[in-house]
């Protein structure tokens, strides 16, 4: 599971690390920001595209390419905080199971995560900054953070985050999404599951040209 060929991309996007809040989060310690692709815990800039707002709860943030992911970057607006951009890249296992669920939501549309799985390749080359267990619940990524599982994770497990608030490997978290499933503590609509995040340098990343 460790091996980078055994990871396919599901999609990048482009936003803000998250500032945890003042005092004590949970009885594990977070770095001042926190490295995470969760709706509910940053914000991420949009594709630029002009979506009607349906389109928008079935797009946004998720961005097919580099390229794409880049572009909205650089269009942030000035004075704020230095936006990154990750991709999100699943097993084979975990990508199939994504595909249902997001599939029973929605259909077919072509939603740039469907897209990236039904064509299996590779994240672009960047720094791998670790593991976060995600939990989807129609179409929304909920992050472990969000409900605080960072508490029973260090307390039943002993594990606890890492740089850039991530996980240090594929087993812990696969061992707290496992935990969060079977456990309760977080709604029954909500499916956890393990995703390596791994961070790119938006000026290598080349322009969207226009029509591609």
């Amino acid at each position: 599971m460790t091996r980078a060929e055994s990871y396919l991309l599901a999609g990048y996007v482009a936003g803000f690390p998250w500032a945890p809040p003042p005092g004590p989060y949970g009885i594990a310690a977070l770095p001042p920001t926190v490295a995470t692709v969760s709706e509910c815990l940053t914000d991420f800039l949009p594709s630029g595209q002009d979506l009607e707002p349906w389109q928008q709860q079935l797009f946004e943030p998720w961005h097919r390419s580099l390229r794409q992911a880049a572009d909205a970057a650089r269009r942030a607006p000035a004075g704020q905080p230095t936006v990154h951009v990750l991709s999100v890249s699943l097993t084979a296992a975990t990508a199939t199971r994504l595909t249902a669920m997001v599939q029973d939501w929605i259909g077919d549309p072509p939603r740039p995560i469907l897209v990236n799985l039904a064509q299996p390749t590779a994240a672009a080359p960047g720094t791998i900054q670790g593991f976060e267990v995600l939990g989807f619940e129609a179409g929304k990524f909920h992050s472990w953070l969000c409900y605080r599982l960072d508490t029973p994770a260090l307390r039943e497990l002993g594990i606890r985050p890492g740089n850039a608030g991530l996980l240090a490997t594929a087993d812990e978290a696969q061992r707290i999404a496992d935990m969060a499933n079977n456990d309760g503590g977080t709604p029954e609509e909500i499916t956890w599951f393990p995703v390596r995040i791994t961070e790119h340098d938006i000026h290598s990343a080349g322009t969207v040209v226009p029509g591609q």
